[in-house]
């Protein structure tokens, strides 16, 4: 389905700094299922958040732990939101959650030996709903999980914050669903590790050549890029034409506020892409300054996929040394059990040394999912694309 994003940076030299990222004691996780809505409602906490220099640097910022849990129904999930709230359940500002990941463990990345990342959130992010009539497959007992990292800007320290994910999603039973899948690949992706690259000065560019294992369709795409990014590009490696190209809204320092978002189309109009066919990514930036930004870069496309053949689709293989590193870098809460229906269960406390070690922060920002995708209406008619993303001539 989608994909989100957001961004790893390097360490501060010099001794490491107290982590900012402090549960009032072990977390609590709570699933409720809302069927008469058809939404899953996961609530964490409570968090304590000190208040933190806005100019911190991400490496001093400490991630929670994998807060892991089952997914409760057969379904497909087409949408999620997500909000913080204080102990009465009053909002707070959603700015303090820098990012936040879904995971499942059960079920492999399309282009890399990875474990999927099924959702994400970051603090520009907006509510994801996809048509009841699309959505990621899922089945009862799927092993997930998610772990956040916060920012807490407000001035105040903050004693108990709780994470509350609404995930939408459509019954099995009696729906004809249209399957759609997380695609994710990235300009830099070194499993287990981080993938940021310096930016020097005037222009720059990075990319990656992949393949696909299975056919299929892009319905859209979204994309990353930090600071000093100028666009994103997919193209056909074997011809170098551009398939779409996704621009960067900057300001005029050169500081990213957003990348553009495409739709291709769900039926003739979405992009068709083979199997074992070489395709590239591309992030392009243009630093303005005289400095050299160490670890400052990052490019990734997320999107919306449709397999010719879902039952195709690359097994997990557990005993895949990548994917084994790829478990392993995650700040996994090994130890915490998992209820529903309103049920809560208590973990051991977090780790708070994870602070600025690849597992925690560089690991953590690497591959977000569904959420740097534009929503799609419900509709399956034409879509016009955002003024500042294009698409390739005459694609095919």
């Amino acid at each position: 389905m989608m994909t989100l994003l957001l961004a790893a940076a390097a360490a501060l030299a010099g001794p490491a700094a107290r982590p900012h990222t402090v549960p009032v004691a072990a977390p609590h996780i709570e699933i409720r299922v809302d069927s008469a809505q058809s939404r899953i409602i996961v609530t964490a906490g409570p968090f304590r958040l000190p208040a933190m220099d806005p100019h911190m640097d991400m490496s001093n910022m400490a991630p929670s732990e994998v807060m892991p849990f089952a997914w409760p129904v057969d379904g497909y999930l087409r949408g999620f939101n997500v909000r913080m709230r204080n102990a009465a359940g009053d909002s707070l500002p959603n700015e303090i959650l820098h990012h936040l990941i879904g995971v499942n463990f059960d079920r492999r990345q399309l282009v890399y030996p990875a474990v999927e990342r099924l959702f994400g959130w970051g603090a520009e992010t907006e509510p994801v709903e996809l048509p009841s009539s699309m959505g990621v497959p899922m089945h009862v007992g799927e092993k997930l999980g998610m772990y956040a990292m916060f920012h807490n800007e407000t001035g105040k320290d903050i004693d108990a914050a709780y994470l509350e994910v609404t995930l939408l999603y459509t019954p099995s039973k009696d729906h004809d669903v249209l399957t759609v899948m997380p695609f994710y690949v990235d300009v830099n992706n070194h499993i287990g590790g981080v993938t940021t690259f310096d930016v020097p000065p005037g222009k720059s560019s990075h990319s990656y050549q992949f393949e696909l294992p299975i056919g299929g369709k892009l319905v859209g795409i979204g994309g990353h890029l930090h600071d000093y990014g100028s666009s994103l590009e997919l193209e056909d490696a074997s011809t170098g034409k551009v398939l779409a190209r996704l621009k960067a809204r900057r300001d005029h320092d050169g500081h990213v506020e957003g990348v553009g978002r495409f739709i291709f189309g769900f039926n003739s109009d979405a992009l068709r892409l083979q199997a074992h066919h070489p395709y590239r990514v591309v992030a392009e930036y243009d630093n303005p300054t005289t400095e050299t930004f160490k670890d400052g870069g990052m490019g990734h496309i997320n999107g919306a996929f449709v397999p010719d053949d879902g039952t195709a689709w690359p097994k997990l293989d557990l005993a895949d040394p990548l994917v084994r590193r790829d478990i392993a870098t995650l700040p996994i809460m090994s130890d915490m059990n998992m209820h529903t229906a309103g049920t809560t269960s208590r973990g051991r406390k977090p780790n708070d040394a994870r602070a600025g070690s690849s597992a925690g922060n560089g690991g953590a920002m690497r591959d977000m999912p569904m959420s740097d995708m534009p929503n799609m209406k419900a509709d399956h008619g034409q879509h016009d694309p955002k003024t500042d993303s294009t698409r390739g001539p005459d694609h095919p």
